[in-house]
């Protein structure tokens, strides 16, 4: 079953992360007859953790006990596990944390921004917390031009109820912005215990009459499937619909959404006439 699987699977893990650490690292003694196994004792990490020796042995052995988030971190911290690993312990026992990586050090790499540029059609890549961190020239173009925003502006969600820029030219506001939500709630709504997701949701619940409206109806998406009508100044109306991805090979809590022109409406044709006189870097 798949319980079993993740509960032998988190018991693995824990004796060969236990398994690769020593005595000596945490100003333990060696002891006085020869180790049977290389690393920590069961009762040592335990103590390390503050949990009872017969709870963590039967942790590791893929029996039915359960864990909380608080036991999960001394756990992690105990065995010196990396922000990788500690990510990967919480996945196994089911728990969601917020991304534990520095923000300020979320870079894409470059073959990741080359994907970016080279995409024909309007490129929004959205980091950690649900803030936008890279674009292309036409989303610029048919948006907004991102590199002028504040800081703070920068939460996808926020950009959407906010900005007005959203608000006007996208035509079917209000059903897309509804669907929008709902997706937001199916993928974010892990994170609710952290601080940026609830200032955010309290910011909006005061500045926003439709989010304070919306929000408490707890609607979730089924699909990701978005369709947006944008009227441009000189392109006129753009007709897309937003493929949505996420975690591209090792980018990880990265949500990469790429504006597709509806075909037979001529979207296409008039992106493909837009770049043929227009050329700009893409910014992040």
């Amino acid at each position: 079953m798949e319980e079993d699987h993740f509960r032998k699977t988190i018991g693995e893990f824990l004796k060969t992360r236990r398994s690769s650490l020593s005595p000596s690292q945490f100003g333990l003694p060696e002891g006085h007859t020869r180790r049977r196994t290389p690393g920590l004792r069961r009762e040592e990490v335990a103590q390390l953790a503050d949990v009872s020796t017969t709870w963590y042995t039967w942790l590791e052995q893929g029996r039915k006990v359960s864990a909380s988030s608080e036991v999960l971190k001394r756990l992690a911290e105990a065995l010196q596990l990396t922000i990788a690993e500690r990510e990967y312990l919480y996945l196994l026992a089911g728990k969601y944390i917020s991304p534990l990586r520095d923000l300020s050090e979320f870079q894409v790499t470059p073959a990741f921004m080359h994907l970016v540029t080279a995409t024909p059609y309007p490129f929004l890549a959205i980091g950690p917390e649900n803030r936008l961190i890279a674009w292309n020239a036409a989303a610029c173009t048919i948006l907004t031009d991102f590199s002028l925003l504040l800081p703070e502006e920068m939460q996808v969600l926020w950009l959407l109820f906010m900005h007005p820029a959203f608000r006007t030219k996208i035509i079917n506001w209000e059903q897309s912005t509804k669907a929008t939500l709902s997706f937001f709630r199916k993928i974010y709504d892990r994170f609710a215990d952290q601080p940026w997701y609830s200032e955010l949701v309290e910011a909006l619940m005061k500045r926003s009459e439709e989010f304070a409206k919306w929000w408490p109806l707890h609607e979730v998406a089924s699909k990701n499937r978005l369709q947006l009508e944008i009227v441009h100044p000189t392109m006129g109306i753009l007709y897309f619909e937003i493929l949505t991805f996420t975690q591209m090979n090792d980018l990880e809590n990265l949500m990469c959404c790429i504006y597709m022109p509806v075909p037979g409406t001529q979207t296409a044709e008039r992106l493909a006439e837009w770049h043929q006189v227009n050329s700009t870097d893409t910014r992040i």
